[in-house]
C-alpha cells in the first residue's frame, strides 16, 4: 500500500467542458496535498477535447494516473478499470459533471484521517449548470456524525447509487469481503453498488454529512430506462447484496417507493424524462409490489388522470413531511 490516503477517481466520456471545470476545482482544492491524494482519470475513448483537458491537469497536478481506453468500454467497465488501479486506503469516485464545493476536499481528508470511516456520505445540491465550486448554497457547517447501519440506510436510501457522494474504505472493503466482485452488478446501470453495498453490509463505521457538499448537474444523463433501473434493478440488486429479508433492504426499498419513485413516475407520465428511454411503468415497478406505497401511491400515479394523480402526490409529500417531523420529535435522525 502507498502512504497516500485517498484516490479521487474520475471516469469520463465526451464531457470535456464539465470535466475541465471539475479538474480546475480539484487543482485548487488539492494544492499542497500531493502527498496525501492521487487522482485517476479514466477516459473512455472520448472524441472531444478531453485528452487535452486531461493533459493540462496532469501538468498542474502531477499525482495523476491518466488512463485512455482505445475504444469505449461502456461506463461500468470504465469505472471498474479505474478502481483496479486504486492503491490507497480510500477512494472517492466523482462524476465528470459534478463538483465538490469550496473546502470540501480538505474536510473530507480530515474525516478520513481522524475517523477512518468505512463509508462516508456527502449531501448534494442539484443545479442545471455548474460553473464553479462556489455555485449553490455555501456549506455553513461541516459535520459528519457516525450512524448505525440502519440509520445510514434510512438517511441515504436511494442515494447509495450516487457515486459522487460516496467515499469508500477500499482496504476495509477487501479485508471484510476478500472475494468481492466489483463488476458483480455490471449491466444494471448500478455497478457502483458492487462496492457500496458490500461495505454497508460488512462495515461498522458509517458517517453522513447532510450538508450539500457536492454539486451535481441535473438533467445531464439519459439513454437508459430510468424506471426500470430504480423500480426493477435496484430492488433486485438489494436482494442479492443485502438479503431479501434484511432490514437494510426493507428500509431502502421503502424510502425508494415512498420518496423517490413517485417523482420519477410523475415525470414519466406528465412532465418529461428528457433523454431517458420510454418504458412500461407497470412492468418496471412490479418488484415494488411488496411495499404499501405501490398500492397506495404508485398505482394511482400510474393510472389516474392528472388532476387526481396530483392530489395523491401532494398527499404523499404531506405525509412524508409529517413522518419526518415525528421522527425528529422522537429524537431519531
Amino acid at each position: 500500500m502507498q502512504q497516500k490516503l485517498l484516490t479521487i477517481v474520475i471516469p469520463t466520456f465526451n464531457r470535456s467542458r464539465t470535466l475541465a471545470v471539475l479538474l480546475e476545482v480539484l487543482t485548487q482544492q488539492l494544492a499542497g496535498l500531493q502527498d496525501l491524494v492521487e487522482v485517476i482519470v479514466g477516459d473512455n475513448a472520448s472524441t472531444d477535447a478531453t485528452p487535452a483537458v486531461v493533459e493540462a491537469f496532469c501538468a498542474a497536478f502531477p499525482a495523476v494516473t491518466a488512463i485512455r481506453h482505445e475504444e469505449n468500454l461502456g461506463p461500468d467497465e470504465n469505472f471498474c478499470r479505474c478502481l483496479d488501479r486504486v492503491a490507497t486506503r480510500f477512494f472517492w469516485m466523482i462524476g465528470d459533471d459534478d463538483l465538490p464545493k469550496v473546502g470540501v476536499v480538505t474536510r473530507v481528508i480530515d474525516w478520513l484521517r481522524n475517523d477512518d470511516p468505512d463509508l462516508l456520505y456527502l449531501g448534494s445540491e442539484w443545479l442545471p449548470h455548474l460553473t464553479s465550486s462556489s455555485d449553490g448554497v455555501a456549506v455553513v457547517e461541516f459535520a459528519a456524525p457516525v450512524r448505525s447501519r440502519e440509520d445510514f440506510a434510512r438517511e441515504v436510501h436511494v442515494w447509495v447509487t450516487f457515486i459522487s457522494c460516496m467515499v469508500v474504505n477500499m482496504v476495509r472493503l477487501r479485508e471484510l469481503n476478500p472475494d468481492v466482485d466489483l463488476r458483480r452488478f455490471a449491466g444494471t446501470n448500478l455497478v457502483q453498488l458492487g462496492w457500496v453495498l458490500p461495505m454497508l453490509m460488512s462495515g461498522s463505521r458509517f458517517q453522513i454529512c447532510p450538508q450539500p457538499c457536492m454539486l451535481a448537474t441535473s438533467g445531464n444523463t439519459g439513454g437508459y430506462k430510468l424506471l426500470t433501473v430504480f423500480g426493477t434493478n435496484l430492488p433486485q440488486v438489494l436482494d442479492q447484496a443485502c438479503g431479501a429479508g434484511s432490514s437494510e433492504r426493507r428500509i431502502i426499498v421503502s424510502q425508494l417507493a415512498w420518496r423517490y419513485m413517485p417523482h420519477l413516475l410523475w415525470m414519466s407520465r406528465f412532465d418529461s424524462l428528457g433523454s431517458f428511454v420510454p418504458e412500461n411503468a407497470q412492468k418496471a415497478l412490479a418488484p415494488l409490489r411488496s411495499s404499501p406505497a405501490y398500492w397506495l401511491l404508485l398505482l394511482p400515479l400510474a393510472w389516474l388522470p392528472k388532476s387526481l394523480a396530483w392530489s395523491f402526490l401532494r398527499a404523499s409529500r404531506a405525509y412524508l413531511r409529517l413522518a419526518r417531523a415525528v421522527r425528529r420529535i422522537r429524537g431519531f435522525p
